[in-house]
């Protein structure tokens, strides 16, 4: 599965939550689009990876009464 702007911005709704747009776009970059390892296998990713790793990767902006330090992908 390929995560599109429609599926995320539904997951993030589903969460209500709201992270910035150059987090979406890094979202888009690496789960938009198809992953190949360095031997050249294609990593497919499936909806519950998808889901849980925006999860752990936007709990940070869950509470936006907190201050929200920069996240970065690694």
């Amino acid at each position: 599965m390929l995560l599109t702007k429609k599926q995320l911005n539904t997951i993030l709704g589903n969460l209500r939550i709201s992270i910035p747009a150059e987090l979406q776009e890094e979202l888009l970059e690496r789960y938009g689009n198809v992953a190949v390892t360095e031997d050249g296998r294609a990593i497919e990713y499936t909806e519950q990876d998808i889901c849980e790793q925006l999860r752990k990767i936007v709990r940070p902006y869950e509470n936006t009464n907190k201050e929200v330090k920069d996240f970065k992908l690694t």
